[in-house]
């Protein structure tokens, strides 16, 4: 070992270990996990955990703010004390959640109507018309995003509350609005500003042009914040009422997306091996799949292909493709439970995985099957003959042929996704892919998409979202080094991974 590598380690070594809280919100659940910081690596225990879900409200498909803001206190009075048994007690909490959605606050700090979700049908058809007054080509141009119809920049042009706002007001994005109640700040973390449709990729700031197109002013946003810097300090009455001492709130990488991709467990995902780049799919809800680089590729070909640059920690690009995700299985499941179908996720994915592969597919980047409800008859209804097909009307009528067609399908679109991306950026065949988050404990997908790919896929970290999370914190309270690479050294030492070559 070289000197300052024995230096390094005797310094990590040296450091007595952090307690951390991570606050990481899925779209159907939530959680707060304590993160202990030592030489060995990031050791998490989940204080709390929480299913939340849609609402409608007012005619909107709403999140329930106020239940989510319950359930985070208590999750951070239960990590507390979790520490305290460590004999520790809290130096940061961080949180992330999903993109694009915001909340209203007044300038006098009170919400402003609901928190209204992507999901809600308020949008449909206003990407066209916004591209009306900003073409498609030049909101890309400038953004790099791939125009969802989700994304802010629609919900602003469909949200007539804007319209009668008072002065002082803010949108802020859903972490921020969380971290807003927890120090009495206003910040804009740039990960999630990046997925806002609003935010220059090359500029990093939003645009002028941008926010004209939809009506609103710049003011609309609170100051930007990095991941890293510090948010402000937990306010006194929440800090006695939670039994926390003094505890900073520190920005991280708030798209929880961003926040898994630094869980990663390479030794570099920006940079290519000698046998070629890192390919990444961040595996839950929604599979996120792409690379990490170190400059956007906001192109057209990049725009056509329907590629997104968002923002990653350390100014990284993260240049990826959104594919449906495992809510296709989630809503399915769910279908069928309110059939009176109670099915385990276990029994299911047995059953797939006995049903032979290929004979039904699905596009599984459709956004027909974005709003929830009826998944399985509308999986059902969309696939077509796949290449083991028993004939061209050939249909998936059971539960495992169903479940064994989507996870057919969600392998090919990641096998698609990744090899776009590596076209797209130059990069050649991919070394090797890493699946991170929840969906990583599906060994019959990793399996698949091993096959579809050619390539060796490693799956871990289960809780990548936390692991980043906590990552970010530390090293901005001192406890690892602030660089990409630390962070994934200090995650890697206690990663559980799991590998799958192609057969």
């Amino acid at each position: 070992m070289a000197h300052d590598e024995v230096q390094g380690s005797a310094q990590a070594a040296a450091v007595p270990p952090v307690a951390i809280a991570a606050v990481d919100l899925g779209a159907t659940s939530g959680r707060v996990m304590l993160g202990v910081v030592s030489a060995a690596g990031i050791e998490l225990t989940e204080a709390r955990r929480f299913a939340h879900e849609l609402r409608d409200r007012d005619g909107h498909l709403t999140w329930d703010i106020d239940e989510l803001w319950a359930q985070i206190q208590e999750g951070l009075r239960e990590a507390a004390a979790l520490a305290r048994e460590r004999g520790l007690e809290l130096a940061s909490i961080g949180i992330d959640s999903w993109a694009v959605d915001y909340v209203l606050v007044g300038p006098d700090g009170s919400r402003i109507g609901n928190a209204i979700s992507y999901r809600d049908s308020r949008t449909d058809g206003v990407a066209d018309e916004v591209a009306e007054r900003a073409s498609r080509e030049r909101q890309f141009e400038i953004t790099g995003i791939a125009q969802q119809p989700f994304n802010t920049i629609y919900q602003f042009a469909a949200d007539e509350r804007l319209r009668d706002l008072p002065e002082g007001s803010h949108a802020l994005m859903l972490p921020d609005y969380l971290a807003f109640l927890l120090t009495g700040q206003r910040r804009t973390e740039v990960t999630n500003a990046s997925t806002t449709g609003l935010f220059d990729v090359r500029g990093r700031a939003f645009s002028p042009e941008l926010l004209a197109a939809v009506g609103v002013e710049l003011a609309i946003f609170a100051p930007l914040i990095e991941p890293g810097e510090r948010i402000g300090e937990v306010r006194e009455e929440i800090a006695v009422e939670l039994g926390l001492h003094r505890v900073a709130v520190t920005a991280v990488g708030s798209h929880d997306t961003a926040s898994a991709v630094l869980a990663v467990p390479s030794a570099t995902s920006v940079e290519s091996t000698t046998d070629g780049p890192i390919a990444y799919i961040s595996s839950g809800t929604w599979s996120l799949v792409g690379l990490e680089l170190r400059e956007p590729i906001p192109t057209e070909a990049a725009r056509r292909a329907g590629f997104t640059n968002e923002g990653g920690v350390g100014g990284t690009t993260r240049f990826l493709q959104n594919v449906m995700g495992l809510w296709l299985v989630s809503e399915c499941m769910r279908q069928w439970s309110e059939e009176g179908r109670e099915t385990e996720l276990e029994e299911l994915l047995e059953a797939a995985a006995a049903e032979p592969g290929g004979r039904f597919v699905i596009d599984a980047t459709d956004s027909q099957f974005l709003p929830p409800g009826a998944m399985a008859d509308r999986v059902a209804r969309a696939a077509r003959p796949g290449p083991a097909a028993h004939g061209e009307h050939d249909v998936p009528r059971t539960s495992a042929e169903i479940v064994r067609c989507l996870l057919d399908s969600l392998a090919i679109a990641y096998r698609d996704a990744v090899t776009t991306a590596c076209e797209l950026a130059g990069t050649g065949t991919p070394a090797r892919v890493h699946v991170v988050g929840g969906g990583s404990q599906g060994a019959l997908l990793n399996q698949l998409t091993a096959d579809a790919l050619g390539v060796e896929v490693v799956a871990g970290p289960v809780e990548a979202t936390a692991l980043g999370n906590v990552a970010v914190q530390a090293a901005a309270v001192g406890a690892i080094e602030d660089s990409a690479e630390a962070m994934r050294a200090r995650i890697r030492a206690g990663a559980e991974l799991s590998r799958f070559a192609p057969s």
